[in-house]
């Protein structure tokens, strides 16, 4: 579930990497690097005298390499554990890391220490914004959809909880000193069949005991994975964000 969860974030990474400079030579802290898909292309991006520190506390997807260094790291429990020294990397990339964070401030803060005059931090989770249903071949299923994915938003997204970076993650960053401080937030249409509504999906298979647990029942999971596919079902999807900002020079 962790890497399925860590792909609804890919875009939103590299859409703000595309925003920055990362050129050859550069050095790179990700946290969160899950299937290593964007790892790959900041290892393209710094090229072979360059350097990306890959972490995250299940390294399954990452292999390490001449340019790649991989980490086996529970940030969200230890913020401490984060690797690297002060004012040594150009760009610090930070998904959400799918679980509860213990001081989401206090985790920014290591990131910022790490980080060299001039470098940049990027920065992405997800909102508390539920997918929303445009769309049902049957009547019925736009509330099965709404209460499955609201029992999984609550519990392995961490609704309400510190699940995400915190809400006002414009003012600390500015409260820390940081300039140039860029938000965006985005979701789009997912049609069912579709790749949003397949990882959608994956998700809520993954998540089969903790939903039977809060009751909901093993044939509404299974309808919700028949309900997926059907490519009369539109949704919004849950909405992402995306921050950078930059560390005065």
């Amino acid at each position: 579930m962790s890497a399925l969860l860590r792909e609804l974030l890919d875009s939103t990474i590299t859409q703000q990497i595309n925003q920055l400079d990362v050129f050859p030579g550069s050095r790179v802290l990700e946290i969160g690097a899950g299937t290593g898909h964007v790892t790959a292309l900041l290892a393209r991006a710094v090229g072979l005298v360059g350097r990306v520190v890959a972490v995250d506390d299940d390294t399954t997807y990452l292999n390490p390499s001449a340019v790649v260094d991989v980490y086996s790291r529970d940030i969200a429990v230890n913020p401490d554990a984060l690797p690297g020294d002060a004012a040594s990397v150009d760009l610090v990339i930070a998904r959400w890391p799918h679980h509860r964070l213990v001081d989401p401030a206090a985790t920014i803060d290591r990131m910022l220490t790490r980080l060299r005059p001039g470098g940049w931090l990027v920065l992405a989770d997800v909102t508390d914004t539920r997918p929303r249903v445009h769309r049902a071949a049957t009547t019925g299923d736009e509330e099965l959809i709404n209460r499955v994915v609201r029992r999984l938003y609550d519990t392995a997204l961490g609704a309400g909880g510190t699940g995400r970076w915190p809400v006002d993650v414009e003012g600390l960053l500015h409260g820390r000193g940081m300039e140039q401080v860029c938000l965006s937030a985005a979701s789009e249409t997912w049609t069912g069949g579709g790749p949003g509504c397949g990882v959608l999906a994956g998700i809520v298979d993954h998540a089969r005991p903790t939903l039977q647990a809060l009751g909901v029942h093993v044939d509404d999971i299974d309808y919700f994975q028949t309900v997926m596919t059907d490519p009369n079902v539109l949704l919004r999807s849950i909405e992402r964000r995306g921050v950078h900002a930059r560390k005065p020079a």
